[in-house]
């Protein structure tokens, strides 16, 4: 996934976001591209919201990228 990373971030910009039933701070993006290897069609990244409390006692927003996996969905 090292050479996708631009299509990482367009997948989380822009891809279809889909919140996880069991966990509401858990994201999935799913985004179709056309060069990806494998027969693979698009890219899944599954993000995590969470706050973490700054020193000067304010939630500060710590999003990130849990995992993200190229897939083929027909």
């Amino acid at each position: 996934m090292a050479e996708f990373e631009d299509e990482l971030r367009e997948t989380v910009r822009s891809g279809d976001r889909h919140q996880d039933s069991l966990n509401p701070q858990k994201y999935r993006y799913i985004r179709e591209f056309n060069d990806l290897p494998e027969h693979n069609t698009h890219i899944v990244a599954v993000v995590l919201f969470k706050l973490i409390e700054s020193e000067q006692a304010q939630s500060v927003p710590n999003n990130f990228v849990v995992t993200a996996y190229q897939k083929e969905v027909t």
